[in-house]
């Protein structure tokens, strides 16, 4: 019965998420997503389902990410930290990797902390990972790869989910 309604449940996300009538059309393949959100006390992460289009890894992921800097600021129970700013984040995926760049002003306009810096990276990276496709991430500033976001994360190394945070 559960599946039944998960099912139901996402077959109508697909159809609110690509529209009806537009180009996108339910029929489309769909997966199953988790995207992390920052709970109300910035203690921990806190998983929420979706459905993203599956065409390829990279659309999956810029689906993903568009997702989280939206957030849902309607939630009282979810803690907006990342910057309402989806010009500033790109992503691809190759080789199970989704590589994010970050631009310098997304990183200028976060909050400050290593609390908030590392909620931030591994709400992307829980995200990213919960894709089929995604097994790892690496990230970039601006196309080049820095040695921190704001200072307390050594950012050159290969991300791999942690459920803990």
């Amino acid at each position: 019965m559960r599946k039944l309604l998960f099912a139901i449940a996402a077959v109508m996300m697909a159809a609110a998420v690509f529209g009806c009538g537009g180009e996108r059309t339910a029929s489309q393949p769909v997966e199953e997503a988790l995207l992390y959100f920052v709970d109300a006390e910035m203690m921990r992460l806190i998983p929420s389902e979706t459905i993203v289009p599956a065409s390829d890894g990279t659309e999956a992921a810029k689906a993903v990410l568009a997702a989280l800097v939206e957030g849902r600021d309607d939630n009282p129970q979810i803690k907006r930290i990342m910057p309402k700013m989806p010009e500033e984040l790109s992503v691809y995926v190759s080789g199970e990797i989704a590589y994010v760049d970050m631009g310098a002003d997304f990183v200028a306009a976060h909050p400050e902390g290593r609390g908030a810096e590392l909620l931030t990276v591994y709400q992307i990276v829980n995200s990213l990972t919960s894709l089929k496709e995604v097994v790892n991430v690496r990230f970039t500033i601006d196309g080049r790869s820095c040695r921190d976001f704001i200072g307390f994360i050594d950012m050159r190394e290969t991300f791999v989910p942690d459920y803990y945070v």
